[in-house]
C-alpha cells in the first residue's frame, strides 16, 4: 500500500469515536453480515474497477436448538460462519488458500487475487459499523499488522476476539470468535488499533483507497 494510502487512512483514523451500541455488545447479526458483504463487493468494485459478484452462502441447520452454519467453498477460498438461534453469529472462519501451481500473472494467480478480495469483504463485513469506508480500516489493519508482525495478528473486537496467520505461499486464516468481552476492546493490540467507529457529528469522513495493483492479495 503507497504512503499516500496510509497517509489517508491515518487522517480518518484520527476522526473516529468510540460508540457504546448494542450490536457491539452482543455480536454481528448473519443477516446484516451478508447485507454488509455485498455492499463491501460493491465498494471494492466501484474503488478499484473490479467486477467482483458476491458469493452466496449456504445454509446448514446444525442441530434442533435452532443454530446455523453458513458456508462456502471453493479452491481458493472457504468461509464458515456459526450463528445461534437469534441470528448472532458464534464464530466467523475465513480461509484463504494459496493453489499450487500459482504464478503472478497466470490464471490461478488471477483466482487467487480474486479470492483475496472476497475475504477482504467478508473481513469488512464483520465489522458492525453501518460506513463501508469504515468497515475498510478493520480489514486495511488486518493486512498492515500481518505484514508488520510476520503474519500473525490478535485483537479484541467487541465481542469478538480476532486471530489470523498468514503464511507466505499458502495463504491465510482469520478467525473470529464471540467471547462476549464488548468491555474489553483494548486486549493486546499490535499497532494502530480500530474499535466500532462512526464519524463526529458534523464531520465528513473520506472513504480509504484501495490500491488498484493487486491489494487483496496482501491478505494471504
Amino acid at each position: 500500500m503507497s504512503a499516500a494510502i496510509r497517509r489517508i487512512l491515518a487522517a480518518v483514523l484520527l476522526l473516529i469515536l468510540i460508540p457504546v451500541s448494542a450490536p457491539a455488545l452482543t455480536g454481528q447479526n448473519i443477516s446484516i453480515f451478508e447485507t454488509y458483504y455485498k455492499e463491501d463487493v460493491t465498494y471494492i468494485n466501484n474503488t478499484i474497477g473490479r467486477h467482483l459478484l458476491p458469493k452466496d452462502l449456504i445454509e446448514l441447520d446444525l442441530d434442533d436448538t435452532g443454530h446455523m452454519q453458513y458456508f462456502y467453498y471453493d479452491n481458493e477460498l472457504q468461509v464458515t460462519v456459526v450463528a445461534d438461534e437469534e441470528g448472532i453469529i458464534e464464530s466467523c472462519e475465513i480461509r484463504l488458500l494459496y493453489p499450487e501451481g500459482a504464478v503472478q500473472g497466470n490464471s490461478l494467480y488471477m483466482d487467487f487475487v480474486t479470492a483475496s478480495y472476497h475475504s477482504l469483504a467478508y473481513i469488512m463485513a464483520m465489522h458492525i459499523s453501518a460506513e463501508v469506508s469504515s468497515r475498510f480500516l478493520l480489514a486495511d489493519e488486518i493486512a498492515k499488522e500481518l505484514e508488520k508482525n510476520l503474519g500473525a495478528y490478535k485483537r479484541q473486537l467487541g465481542a469478538y476476539s480476532i486471530s489470523c496467520v498468514k503464511v507466505v505461499g499458502e495463504g491465510a486464516v482469520f478467525t473470529f470468535t464471540n467471547n462476549g468481552l464488548a468491555a474489553q476492546t483494548t486486549a493486546e493490540p499490535t499497532g494502530e488499533t480500530l474499535d466500532e467507529t462512526t464519524t463526529p457529528e458534523g464531520q465528513q469522513e473520506a472513504p480509504p483507497e484501495i490500491n488498484e495493483e493487486d491489494q487483496g492479495a496482501n491478505l494471504g
